[in-house]
């Protein structure tokens, strides 16, 4: 995995200034054996946090990955100034949304962290570095975790954040819709737009521009199947119904997902929408492939029937 490259200042893109950021790094994708990637995909891959401020109020969505960590820590280094209420929120349960929580917490001063659903994020660290992380989580003096719902609204000074409970999900997965800057921050879904790997030595830009070349439901059908194989073979007509209610109850300026270019503009927004409705149909058109029992699966109940 690689730094970010030259458009990338230290792995911090302003996309309001002074209010919304994004920290990361790039992936080259096809060098990648990650699971959340297809086999197939080709190019450069942004994956970040998102950080909003307001006056003294600091909040980060998502962590980013641990090997972009240099990179995310001097970005938020960066932003940090006069904050003196710093929280964090994760949209997923994943290691690509929380692997830098213990190193947040244990660096910057974040006392509070916000979870949607059941799952209270602290709980992930204990199958991953259990005793460094309990170690740090027990010495942030006033830690807390707090569980907040689908449609409860959170204040980050004047911007307000609210809680989406959406169909396009894998498992306790939410989304975030801020009404003051009308951002919409989407997790692992629109997570689609790469770079050409070209594009890495002339430096390269997080945010998909308003007059860049249209968006392919093919490209994002392929990253949809490699994190949503379930959406193969389906009935999309649900899913879809729940992306219109959305676009059509909150105004959207721009999507910011978890990794893919940030899609800046309401028309680019439009598009991105369009292109995801084609791109499920385009998986609902799939045959659904027989669900074979795994290997080792079969081995260990191969075994109890034997005992």
């Amino acid at each position: 995995m690689s730094a970010a490259p030259g458009g990338e200042t230290e792995g911090l893109a302003e996309i309001l200034p002074g209010t919304l950021l994004a920290v990361g790094g790039w992936l080259e994708v096809a060098a990648q054996p990650v699971s959340w990637l297809p086999p197939e995909g080709r190019g450069l891959l942004p994956v970040q946090g998102y950080i909003l401020r307001d006056s003294a109020s600091w909040l980060m969505i998502d962590t980013g990955l641990a090997v972009h960590w240099p990179l995310i820590a001097d970005g938020i280094h960066r932003t940090l100034e006069g904050s003196a209420e710093r929280r964090l929120i994760t949209t997923r349960r994943e290691q690509d949304c929380m692997i830098n929580l213990p190193a947040i917490l244990g660096e910057f001063g974040v006392r509070e962290v916000l979870y949607a659903g059941v799952l209270n994020p602290l709980d992930f660290f204990e199958g991953v570095e259990e005793s460094d992380a309990a170690a740090r989580i027990e010495a942030t003096a006033g830690l807390r975790a707090v569980r907040i719902a689908p449609g409860v609204v959170t204040p980050v000074g004047r911007l307000r954040l609210e809680v989406l409970r959406v169909e396009l999900r894998l498992l306790a997965t939410n989304w975030f819709y801020e009404g003051h800057t009308r951002s919409l921050f989407t997790s692992d879904a629109f997570a689609f737009l790469a770079r050409p790997a070209n594009a890495w030595s002339a430096g390269v830009s997080r945010l998909r521009g308003r007059d860049e070349a249209p968006m392919r439901a093919e490209d994002a059908a392929l990253y949809l199947s490699a994190k949503m194989d379930w959406l193969i073979g389906i009935d999309p007509e649900p899913v879809i119904r729940d992306l219109d209610r959305i676009q059509a109850d909150r105004p959207i300026d721009r999507i910011c997902p978890g990794f893919g270019c940030v899609i800046e503009g309401r028309e680019a927004v439009r598009e991105a929408f369009d292109c995801v409705r084609a791109a499920l149909r385009l998986l609902a058109a799939r045959p659904r492939q027989p669900w074979r029992f795994p290997e080792a699966l079969a081995g260990a109940a191969l075994l109890e029937e034997r005992a």
